[in-house]
């Protein structure tokens, strides 16, 4: 079978960093292909098989105007659409909204097409054009053969779409993990936060509410890795707060994997989310975890005083007493929390059932 995948960029993310473990897998057995819309320079940010053919096909145009803008969408369609018939692909998967909508539109009426998934990966209620794309998908969304979604409750925001087509698929979790065996939950606590420097992150919230804890004389230290618009205004928050001392922004590494374990405690303040990678990860990797109890995904990774706790979205004063309650637990609590993630979130399992549910889903079962 050839396989096409379609994503915008193979940079840092969730949904980019899931494609590659597609690939890698689907491979195996199958002729891969990914197009993106970066140009021919850019380079995979995670690791993909040499057997996975990348195209790039260039198509990252800034719009001047609301002309050029429609100009630049029309000439997506018609590249997208010309690779699809010449490369005579049979089946493919495209990731994220806006790129969703654009191959669906490029694939109308091609009868070489036989399945077309798409998924979505964030909360569509938090779309940036929320009332076009609403009404694009409900014209456009219809015409594919599966949606694939990451949680249960996103479910009730594709009413339109027949319920046979609606598909929950997790994300894949990295196998490299190194798991976290000692916990110093008495010294001062290293704190790790991974997730773009953007609004949706709500950095606000982590460090007025660390600002918080500092004042109540909790020691720590914290380290943020990402990158994105919002940086500028974290680093004055950070001196405004005066923790310059204990938070340092790191930047991008696509070493990640390696570091969760060594931190104490891991933290996820976002407004909203699909279903948080970052947050995934560490609880994979025993990391006692806090995270914002936002729509999608955290109360369905954290179970609230099992393996994590969640606190109430954009409130720091709660974040803060979660982070307090946290450091005051003793070593049963840790050793529940060890017990938990081993029997729920064991990385090899969970893909395997993953990967299981994928296939299915490509031989129509």
């Amino acid at each position: 079978m050839k396989i096409c995948f379609f994503i915008s960029t193979l940079s840092s993310g969730g949904a980019e960093r899931n494609v590659s473990l597609l690939a890698n897998h689907f491979v195996k057995n199958n002729d891969v292909i990914i197009f993106t819309l970066e140009n021919k320079r850019s380079k995979s940010f995670y690791k993909i098989s040499k057997k996975v053919k990348i195209v790039r096909l260039n198509l990252f145009n800034k719009s001047k105007n609301m002309f050029s803008s429609i100009l630049n969408f029309f000439k997506r369609v018609l590249i997208i659409r010309k690779n699809l018939s010449n490369k005579k692909i049979e089946t493919y998967i495209s990731f994220l909204e806006t790129m969703n909508l654009t191959v669906l539109i490029s694939s109308l009426c091609l009868k070489s097409i036989k399945l077309k998934i798409i998924s979505d990966r964030n909360n569509p209620k938090k779309s940036e054009k929320l009332i076009l794309n609403s009404i694009l998908k409900f014209l456009f969304y219809r015409t594919c053969d599966y949606l694939i979604l990451q949680t249960k409750g996103i479910i009730s925001n594709y009413k339109f779409i027949k319920k046979q087509k609606i598909k929950v698929i997790k994300n894949l979790i990295t196998t490299n993990l190194i798991i976290k065996k000692n916990f110093n939950y008495k010294k001062k606590i290293k704190i790790l936060c991974v997730g773009r420097l953007e609004l949706q992150k709500d950095y606000d919230t982590l460090l007025k509410g660390l600002s918080l804890c500092s004042q109540k004389n909790i020691k720590f230290n914290c380290d943020i890795y990402g990158a994105g618009s919002e940086k500028l205004k974290i680093l004055n928050l950070i001196n405004y707060f005066k923790l310059k001392n204990n938070v340092i922004l790191k930047g991008v590494t696509n070493k990640i994997i390696k570091l969760y374990h060594k931190y104490d405690l891991y933290i996820l303040t976002s407004k909203f989310e699909g279903y948080p990678n970052s947050l995934l990860e560490a609880v994979s990797a025993n990391v006692p975890s806090i995270s914002s109890d936002c729509e999608y995904g955290p109360n369905e990774i954290i179970k609230h005083k099992v393996n994590g706790l969640l606190f109430q979205s954009s409130n720091p004063s709660d974040l803060s007493k979660k982070i307090i309650y946290l450091k005051n637990r003793n070593m049963n609590f840790y050793k529940k929390l060890k017990r938990y993630n081993k029997k729920h979130f064991n990385p090899k399992k969970i893909n395997s059932n993953i990967l299981s549910l994928w296939d299915s889903v490509l031989k129509r079962k």
